[in-house]
């Protein structure tokens, strides 16, 4: 619904749109076509693009919520008995992926390990990185902590002369 049916030459106003997101999440385009009096463009389409979460994502959470219900299902018990990598790929990627919320492993390589691993067991103050370690309420053990700073920042090689 425009704010007025008829705008003057150079006048702004305003066009209000519903969307129906039942059922939908993820990225959603709409176009709204609007009819003009301008005699070269009698219509006009607008894109309109958005990102929809999904109910349980779509409300703010502090950062260790992510280890109760019903966060704790994907954020937490797909990683149960995973090292390194594994552990990772099934708990860390979905926010640590290019392009997603956090840095991805190549902007976390850059970092010291002692920052990394600072990071994993504390949390990350004012982000929605929780503490993992589990004196910080996490799920992680010293070893699967250690192991996910191996996997992030491999230790410098030392030569053998």
């Amino acid at each position: 619904m425009a704010s007025s049916d008829h705008l003057k030459p150079g006048q702004k106003g305003e066009i209000k749109v519903t969307v129906d997101l039942r059922g939908k999440f993820g990225a959603i385009v709409k176009t709204i076509q609007v009819i003009t009096n301008d005699p070269l463009r009698r219509r006009t389409n607008l894109l309109m693009k958005m990102r929809v979460k999904d109910l349980i994502h779509a409300r703010k959470y502090e950062a260790d919520e992510i280890f109760k219900a019903p966060c704790r299902g994907c954020h937490v018990e797909r990683g149960n008995s995973q090292k390194k990598f594994s552990l990772f790929m099934s708990d860390c990627i979905m926010c640590h992926n290019e392009g997603r919320s956090a840095l991805p492993v190549s902007g976390m390589q850059a970092k010291a390990r002692e920052e990394i691993e600072k990071a994993l067991r504390e949390g990350i103050r004012k982000t929605s990185m929780p503490g993992w370690d589990a004196k910080h309420g996490g799920p992680l053990t010293d070893e699967e902590i250690r192991g996910l700073v191996d996997y992030i920042k491999p230790a410098a090689r030392r030569s053998r002369n």
